[in-house]
């Protein structure tokens, strides 16, 4: 009984493609699309870029020769490294690499010797971007390069940089994301399918938080390990000046317009942090790092989310008045002081910090010099009219919304239009669903509220001719004895859209099913509905 004519867990996925686990056949595999790469959480906690990328630009990257690269000033090549001298005049190294304006590009460098303050900078639109900062992989994003070649320098600092490897390679995008959820500080080991709109971390330096305007603060850069499993957070400690200790970051915002600021933060001596629309006035809301808790807020909706190795994630969301909005991050003592003296050696832990056009927090968008935007995703083209039932069947899901942002967020079966379809929706209603069956003219129309529209619920919807019904978490909640269904072979398409390409769904996608019913009675039908959606 329990046979699904097309049944996805999100627990695969390659190159434009969600998959189903349909028998035989790729029909009835999801088309996926995201026009930039993207973070995930992964089934180890920790935040990791996702992406396709093209072929290698860059020639002699690992250095293994003297070739392909012009120098200007004093940098050579020895021994499998490129070696940069500091802060000689148009001091640089280059070489013609054929980027193109109209697309983006995944920069990343090895580092095998920095001193501390060196950086290294590439060249873009006239103007030198401060990069590469710490040992190791540093990784930047180009998005619509002015400059067709690569230009590198070291700048700021006191001594040499080495570095043993260089890559450049276009980003494709186009990998569907599974990301793990943390619950309790937990990683579940069911992956749900993420699908975001699109969004920009408009804070320039989202790991690198010494390059942002700071007072108070001692920064200790690439210190400790953070949400990525990598040693590029950053240790912050207050003087011991009896002042305000906070970051103010270099943006811009316009009024009457709603922003998410969030951050990554860790105790480390201290366990409060505050963020501010103004660090001295405006809307507010303060963070106990060591409960995972939300002190107080003002003038703001505030959330907090517990990650693996005790990091939270904090963010406000508030509407700006004026442009002088600047979201700061202000650290405070264990009394919820913002003004306090330090002991010079207590500190809190920050990464990740990020600043969105949007009513709430999405996934982490790396920056380093500059902007960065993750496209919008979407997810469509699963079935043929072969594979999907019309005249009857089921259409479940156990999916959660981002935020109750008063948007529509549909899943549909259809025929290409948003005429002939079976839906499930979360209405612009906060925790309302609807399901409906239309055929040109509804059929069937429920409304339910539930809960929290933000957490995973299981909904399912069962259509039949003069039989239909509306299970939510287990209950079967409306039902229907009038209406009519489709012909054989009307419905022809899955998607999480409205059925005609519209409406993309935003939100996280734990589980997909759709049955074919018309073996089966009526008791069985009721029965498999229980099951699933309990």
């Amino acid at each position: 009984m329990d046979i699904p004519s097309l049944f996805m867990i999100p627990s695969a996925v390659s190159s434009g493609k969600v998959h189903s686990v349909f028998p035989n056949s790729t029909d009835a595999d999801f088309d996926f699309n995201r026009d930039s790469d993207a973070t995930r959480v992964n089934s180890e906690g920790l935040i990791e870029r996702v992406g396709y990328y093209g072929s290698e630009l860059v020639t002699n990257g690992n250095f293994a020769t003297n070739t392909n690269w012009s120098f200007v000033g004093d940098g050579s090549i020895s021994n499998g490294q490129l070696i940069l001298p500091c802060c000689i005049s148009n001091n640089r190294v280059s070489q013609s690499i054929g980027m193109s304006s109209s697309k983006s590009y995944k920069l990343e460098i090895n580092i095998t010797e920095i001193t501390s303050g060196d950086t290294i900078d590439f060249l873009q639109g006239g103007a030198w971007n401060s990069f590469g900062t710490k040992l190791g992989i540093n990784t930047v994003i180009i998005s619509n390069p002015s400059d067709a070649d690569l230009f590198l320098r070291n700048d700021n600092g006191t001594s040499r940089i080495k570095i043993d490897n260089v890559s450049v390679k276009e980003v494709l995008g186009d990998r569907a994301r599974l990301n793990y959820e943390i619950e309790g500080g937990l990683v579940n080991t069911k992956p749900s399918l993420l699908l975001e709109p699109q969004s920009t971390n408009l804070i320039t330096y989202s790991q690198d938080i010494s390059q942002l305007t700071n007072s108070n603060l001692t920064i200790n850069s690439n210190s400790v390990i953070s949400p990525d499993g990598t040693m590029n957070a950053a240790r912050v400690i207050p003087t011991t000046n009896s002042a305000q200790h906070r970051f103010t970051p270099n943006t811009t915002v316009s009024t009457s317009t709603v922003y998410t600021a969030s951050i990554f933060a860790k105790a480390d001596g201290y366990n409060r942090i505050r963020l501010a629309e103004n660090a001295t006035t405006g809307g507010d809301a303060r963070f106990d790092l060591q409960n995972g808790t939300i002190l107080t807020t003002n003038g703001v909706t505030a959330k907090i989310e517990a990650f693996p190795n005790d990091w939270f994630r904090c963010s406000i969301t508030e509407t700006t008045a004026s442009t002088s909005f600047r979201f700061d991050v202000i650290v405070m003592d264990d009394s919820s002081n913002s003004t306090f003296a330090g002991d010079g050696y207590s500190g809190v832990q920050l990464w990740g910090y990020q600043l969105e056009q949007l009513s709430y927090p999405t996934s982490y968008i790396p920056t380093n010099g500059s902007t960065q935007t993750r496209s919008g995703e979407t997810c469509n083209g699963a079935g043929t009219s072969s594979i999907l039932p019309s005249e009857e069947g089921i259409l479940y899901g156990e999916f959660a919304v981002l935020a109750n942002d008063a948007t529509d967020k549909k899943i549909a079966i259809g025929n290409g239009t948003n005429q002939n379809v079976v839906v499930l929706q979360y209405t612009t209603i906060s925790n309302q669903i609807r399901a409906f069956v239309s055929n040109g003219s509804l059929q069937f129309n429920a409304f339910e509220p539930i809960t929290d529209a933000t957490q995973f619920n299981k909904i399912g919807i069962r259509w039949k001719a003069n039989d239909f019904a509306l299970w939510v978490n287990g209950t079967q909640t409306d039902t229907d004895t009038s209406g009519t269904t489709f012909s054989a072979g009307t419905l022809s398409e899955f998607a999480f859209d409205d059925g005609g390409g519209n409406a993309d769904f935003y939100g996280k996608i734990r589980d997909i099913r759709v049955y074919n019913t018309k073996e089966m009675t009526d008791s069985e039908v009721d029965i498999l509905l229980n099951k699933i959606t309990s």
